[in-house]
């Protein structure tokens, strides 16, 4: 006679069951967004963010109907989405007064794309600490994974020939590494948040085997953030590794953790730099040799970090006394005190606010000759300019002028800055997200902004605050990954980065989760029902929104290729059918144009340019291109006004100082 389960075991097999059907779908939900992110020019495309948007969106739609979604979700969770879906929502209404609706329009599918990523985590990560821990894992892994493609791409360069031809396109800056991201801060910047979550494994993992595999990746961390030659990733990384170790438990074996991955790294680095072909991203013989060389050195500091991990950690465990590797917290406490009136009394000592005035002006320099020193090569990191970002903040800020509440449209930077450009610099973005919500969506759309990212990092360090030894370490790792995101964010462009933001916000995702096992509350129907039907409505407009711009591009890059193989006339039926589906469109006019100016309709092409200079009137190209086909149209004086007018909306551009 077989006895029959108990209940209690009954329900801890369902349990068993139902997490480990959560941590799959956790694994496997990140690994899947930011490695085809992440490997897809990290997503940069419209295209490419738009499929991942879409995806997500459906699925959440998919599981609402059915009723399996949203699940338990907490308060702040739904707080937090709600403020991220309000900026959006705020950002999609400034296409009614923007400089381009264009362009708004395509910045807010980039925002509803975000809104449904950090709403399907919320809703399906279940209950927070078990959610940290794999988030942390399955992040950890993904970013390890492309790291490692991208050092590879340096070291062995004829292995992913497609990879070399980023640096083609970046001019001064084509030695730094960029691929897969196919921009050097944002690679570094991934780098430095993806540190404080490996250390946290290499440190807190229940396997020895698991400890020493992180710590094995963050040697090639820190070398594919050096071979970026990002300042703003160093410090950002730097300072989530503090932070790291400041909010964790037991600080003295993560620190020793940390001391022994920092000295793999700067070994690495060291190496890089040794060898300049490398150094400078250069192909040939003495690359390939320089690079093989550099690989077997790689493999052998990860493996050795790595051994020599699993082995404190071993020794930690068994025998070295726990006592040793922990503080009182009286003398933790007066250790701090004192640390912290050291570093007074040494930057009084060394004159530190005058170096930081130094510092700031240094900063504030406008990009020059002089200010663009040692590009490839450890001497970057003590260069002071900030390459021009002071300027393209202030010369924006100052442009608003009764624009302050709702700014000049989403998206719309490059318009204000080109016409006001003190100096040439050909850039679509301010290089801050803080700066530039300000100067696109105003005061209000910064509000809603700053709200979202201090509930999210305020939920962080409370988090941090709240759990035992064993959560806390990832729980810190959170905070402080969450803080190189936001430092990063501050000095560059990373938002229109889409593996950047999906990374931080699959994190946030998990310290916004249930405290406890979600539960459906009995009573609780009615504001379930309004939850679903909110996510219902709002998956059918970001559907829209997001479908509209992506049609309408695919549209115009098959009217280009048409253009190209010479078939005018395909060219010209899929660039009208692009205006058709977003008829505010000015690039869509300008295609239309383009085609009709090859089949040498030169009076037809006028109108559809009249009418790209009507839907985007700051536009320099859109006024040029005009300016020539009035030309061709046999308008000399108009001609010449329209190209004045390109000419004052780009007077910096060496088209017109020639």
């Amino acid at each position: 006679m077989v006895a029959a389960a108990s209940p209690a075991r009954a329900t801890r097999t369902r349990l068993s069951l139902r997490w480990d059907l959560r941590a799959g779908w956790v694994w496997a939900l990140i690994l899947a967004l930011v490695l085809f992110l992440g490997f897809d020019g990290g997503g940069y495309d419209l295209a490419v963010r738009s499929d991942a948007g879409v995806v997500v969106w459906w699925t959440l739609l998919l599981g609402t109907l059915s009723g399996l979604l949203p699940g338990g979700t907490s308060r702040t969770g739904r707080i937090a989405v709600l403020l991220l879906a309000l900026f959006a929502a705020w950002s999609t209404a400034s296409t009614l007064w923007s400089l381009s609706s264009e362009r708004s329009l395509d910045e807010a599918s980039r925002l509803a794309a975000y809104v449904g990523v950090l709403w399907l985590a919320v809703a399906t990560f279940g209950e927070r600490e078990r959610a940290t821990r794999h988030v942390v894992g399955a992040l950890a892994l993904a970013i390890t994974v492309i790291a490692a493609g991208a050092v590879l791409t340096r070291l062995e360069p004829n292995l992913i020939p497609a990879a070399g031809t980023t640096g083609q396109l970046l001019g001064a800056a084509r030695s730094r590494l960029s691929w897969p991201l196919n921009y050097w801060n944002a690679l570094g910047a991934l780098m430095a948040f993806g540190s404080p979550l490996l250390l946290s494994l290499a440190s807190s993992a229940r396997t020895v085997w698991t400890r020493g595999a992180a710590a094995a990746a963050m040697p090639l961390l820190i070398l594919c953030a050096y071979l970026t030659f990002s300042r703003g990733a160093a410090i950002a990384g730097a300072v989530a590794l503090a932070v790291f170790i400041m909010l964790s438990p037991q600080r003295i074996p993560r620190a020793a953790t940390a001391l022994l991955c920092a000295a793999g790294g700067t070994f690495l680095a060291l190496e890089a730099d040794n060898r300049r072909a490398v150094e400078n991203g250069l192909r040939g013989t003495r690359a390939s040799h320089q690079g093989t060389s550099l690989l077997v050195l790689v493999i052998i500091v990860c493996l050795a970090v790595g051994i020599g991990q699993a082995l404190f950690s071993l020794l930690a465990r068994r025998a070295i006394p726990g006592r040793l590797l922990t503080v009182p917290i009286r003398w933790a406490r007066l250790g701090t005190i004192g640390l912290v009136v050291l570093i007074i009394v040494a930057g009084l000592a060394l004159h530190g606010p005058h170096q930081l005035v130094h510092a700031w002006n240094g900063f504030k320099r406008g990009v020059t000759p002089s200010s663009v020193v040692h590009e490839n090569s450890l001497g970057r990191f003590a260069a002071l300019s900030g390459e021009g970002r002071y300027t393209f903040w202030k010369t924006g800020i100052d442009a608003l002028g009764g624009r302050w509440l709702h700014g000049f449209g989403v998206g719309t930077f490059q318009l204000v800055w080109l016409p006001r450009a003190p100096f040439s610099a050909y850039i679509i973005n301010a290089h801050s997200l803080y700066v530039e919500t300000l100067i696109e969506v105003g005061a209000i759309g910064l509000a809603l902004l700053a709200g979202f990212l201090v509930t999210l990092f305020g939920t962080a360090v409370r988090t941090v605050a709240d759990a035992d030894t064993t959560a806390r370490c990832y729980a810190a790792a959170t905070a402080a990954a969450i803080l190189a995101f936001l430092v990063s964010a501050g000095f560059d462009w990373i938002w229109q980065v889409p593996v950047e933001p999906v990374c931080f916000l699959l994190l946030g995702a998990a310290v916004l989760a249930p405290a406890g096992t979600p539960e459906r509350a009995p009573g609780r129907a009615f504001p379930r029902l309004i939850v679903r039907a909110a996510t219902i409505v709002g998956a059918l407009g970001s559907l829209i929104l997001m479908g509209v711009p992506m049609a309408m591009t695919q549209a115009v890059r098959r009217s280009q290729a048409d253009a190209r193989a010479g078939h005018t006339t395909a060219a010209l039926t899929a660039a009208q059918t692009a205006l058709n589906i977003e008829p505010g469109s000015a690039s869509s006019a300008l295609q239309v144009a383009l085609v009709l100016e090859l089949q040498h309709r030169y009076a037809a092409a006028v109108v559809y340019a009249q009418k790209a200079t009507s839907d985007e009137p700051q536009n320099w190209d859109a006024w040029l291109v005009r300016s020539r086909l009035e030309a061709e149209a046999g308008s000399a004086s108009q001609s010449l006004a329209d190209y004045l007018r390109a000419r004052s909306l780009n007077p910096r551009s060496s088209l017109f100082n020639s």
